[in-house]
């Protein structure tokens, strides 16, 4: 497996509400921010709905748009496990990453699997990045890597 670096992210909640089930709940929010790679950056915006485990570990569920410079679009979905940091009540986060586009300068991502780390602080802004995971066995090489 082969990670390449895809983009940082800097990302703000503009908007959230938070049902406590008693043990665990639900969030919902807005999530706004941007995108800075060579390869994909630009502006993006997310539906979160995060599950908070009775354990207080968070779910991530992203779903969003990212819009670039050239006005190309593209379906970002991100989840993954959000851990509390003790030290300063910060959520590190860890998520997988897929893509979609109906934009040719773009359809590449429609085969593309991705990594997600970063860390949401107090003031509910997140900074991460997200990196290409590529398969290193292969889709060409013999059948026998399969087994």
């Amino acid at each position: 497996m082969r990670l390449t670096a895809l983009a940082e992210f800097e990302l703000s909640y503009t908007w959230m509400e938070y049902m406590d089930f008693a043990p665990g709940g639900q969030y919902l929010a807005i999530v706004d921010g941007v995108f800075r790679g060579e390869r994909l950056a630009g502006e993006v915006r997310f539906l979160n709905v995060p599950v908070k485990r009775p354990d207080n570990v968070n779910m991530p569920a992203l779903k969003g748009v990212l819009t670039t410079s050239s006005g190309a679009k593209v379906f970002v979905e991100m989840a993954g496990v959000s851990l509390l940091r003790a030290a300063d009540a910060a959520r590190v986060c860890t998520a997988s990453v897929l893509f979609r586009s109906a934009n040719a300068d773009f359809a590449w991502l429609n085969n593309a699997f991705g990594l997600m780390e970063g860390v949401l602080d107090a003031s509910n802004t997140a900074r991460g990045r997200i990196f290409l995971c590529e398969n290193t066995v292969g889709l060409d090489d013999s059948p026998a890597h399969g087994r």
